[in-house]
C-alpha cells in the first residue's frame, strides 16, 4: 500500500464529485426495484435477456447500471443467453453457448437461471470457491454480487482490476470473488472511508492505481462560465411541465436512497410542495441521521441554446442560504428529452452558487454545458 495512502484520501474526499454517487446509488436503487433478490425465481426468459425487453435483467446489468460498475467490452455471450443476432449470422433469435448451458433456449435459460439463483445464494454466505466455480461470466457475477450486496463486495468487476488493487492494498485471498470481498473490507477498516459509498471508494481506487493519469468523477468537470439568460420563456417552460419534473425527482430520490441500502429512509421522504414558505419541494436524507432538503427544477435552455438556468424564488435563495441548512440544501435538476424527463442532476446549493450567474429577475441560474 502507498505510504502516502492518508494523503490521498483526504485529497480524494476534497476532489470527488459526490453527484456521482448520487447517480450510482439512483440506478442501483432502480435496478432493485425492478428487479428485487427475492423474486429472481420467477424471472422468465425474456425478463432476462438482453435484445427482447429495453428493461430487462441484462439491460439494468450493463448499460442501465452502467455508473455502479462498467461491465462493457466483452460480448452478449457473457449473459448465458441473449436475443440478437452475431457476424455470421443476420437474423435475430436466442444465443448460447451449447457446450455450456445446453442445446435449446429453455434448457440453456434453465441452466443460466439456476446459476443466477445459486450465485446469489453462494455470495450472501461468502462462499468464495463456489462462487468462483458458478458457471457464469466472472465479471457478471462480480456486477450481480456488488448490486446485491454491496455491505460484502465492492463494485469493481474485471478480474484483472480486482487482482492489481488487491496487490496494491496488501490484500490476500486466494479467489476472485473472496478478493473482490476484501477491497470492501479495506474501505471498512480505514476510519476516514468506511462511511464512503461504494461508488466513492471505487473511484478513489481507479483515480489512486488505474488510472491516475486520467481521474474520473471530480468536482473539476462541473466548473462552469454561465451566459447570459431569459427568464420569460423559462417561467412558461416551467409551469407546463413543473409538477412532471417534479415527480420524476421523487422517483429518482427514492431510487438513490434504496441504491445507497436505505430503504427505511424512503418512507420518510416529506412532500412539501403546497406549502412554499419551507422553501423546498421535498424533505429527505442524505443518510440516516443527515437531512436534505430537495427543490426541483427543470432545466430549461436558453434562448442561444448555450447553457440552461432555472428560476429561483427570494424565499429559496433566503432557506437555502441558512447557516444551518448550507449544507443540506440540494437542487434537482431534472433535464427532458422529446418532452419527457430522462436524467436528474443534484447540485449541492452551496456548490452550485459558486459556479452560478444570477440574473436580476428573483435569481436566474445559468449553468453552461460540460
Amino acid at each position: 500500500m502507498r505510504s502516502d495512502f492518508a494523503t490521498l484520501v483526504d485529497t480524494h474526499n476534497r476532489e470527488f464529485d459526490p453527484s456521482f454517487e448520487a447517480a450510482a446509488a439512483q440506478q442501483r436503487g432502480a435496478f432493485l426495484k425492478a428487479f428485487p433478490l427475492t423474486q429472481l425465481k420467477r424471472l422468465t426468459i425474456d425478463d432476462y435477456v438482453m435484445g427482447k425487453r429495453l428493461a430487462s435483467f441484462c439491460a439494468y446489468l450493463e448499460p442501465r447500471t452502467g455508473l455502479w460498475a462498467n461491465i462493457l467490452g466483452s460480448t452478449a455471450f457473457k449473459f448465458g443467453i441473449y436475443f440478437g443476432k452475431i457476424q455470421s449470422d443476420p437474423l435475430r433469435r436466442y444465443r448460447f453457448v451449447e457446450s455450456k448451458f445446453g442445446h435449446s433456449k429453455n434448457e440453456a435459460f434453465a441452466a443460466v437461471k439456476a446459476a443466477l439463483l445459486q450465485l446469489t445464494k453462494d455470495g450472501a454466505a461468502r462462499r468464495f470457491e463456489q462462487i468462483d466455480f458458478n458457471p457464469l461470466s466472472p465479471m457478471f457475477k462480480a456486477k450481480i454480487l456488488s448490486l446485491y450486496f454491496p455491505d460484502i463486495y465492492l463494485n469493481v468487476c474485471s478480474r484483472e482490476h480486482i487482482n492489481d488493487l488487491a496487490d496494491e492494498l496488501d490484500l490476500a485471498g486466494d479467489w476472485i470473488s473472496e478478493r473482490q470481498h476484501l477491497l470492501l473490507e479495506a474501505k471498512l477498516r480505514n476510519p476516514k472511508t468506511r462511511r464512503w459509498s461504494n461508488p466513492k471508494f471505487m473511484t478513489f481506487l481507479y483515480n489512486t492505481y488505474i488510472r491516475a493519469s486520467n481521474p474520473m468523477h471530480l468536482k473539476g468537470g462541473r466548473k462552469r462560465t454561465p451566459p447570459k439568460v431569459d427568464i420569460d420563456e423559462m417561467l412558461e417552460r416551467r409551469k407546463q411541465i413543473g409538477k412532471l419534473s417534479e415527480l420524476y425527482a421523487l422517483k429518482w430520490e427514492k431510487e438513490r436512497l434504496r441504491g445507497l441500502g436505505y430503504n427505511a429512509l424512503v418512507k420518510t421522504i416529506e412532500d412539501r410542495r403546497d406549502q412554499p414558505g419551507y422553501g423546498y419541494d421535498f424533505f429527505s436524507h442524505t443518510a440516516p441521521g443527515i437531512k436534505r432538503y430537495i427543490e426541483v427544477k427543470t432545466a430549461g435552455r436558453n434562448w442561444d441554446g448555450d447553457g440552461i438556468r432555472f428560476f429561483l424564488s427570494l424565499n429559496e435563495h433566503q432557506i437555502s442560504n441558512k447557516p444551518e441548512n448550507h449544507d443540506h440544501y440540494y437542487f434537482y435538476l431534472v433535464y427532458y428529452q422529446d418532452k419527457a424527463p430522462v436524467k436528474v442532476e443534484e447540485w449541492p446549493a452551496a456548490e452550485l452558487y459558486e459556479t452560478c450567474e444570477f440574473g436580476p429577475n428573483g435569481y436566474v441560474i445559468a449553468l453552461s454545458p460540460d
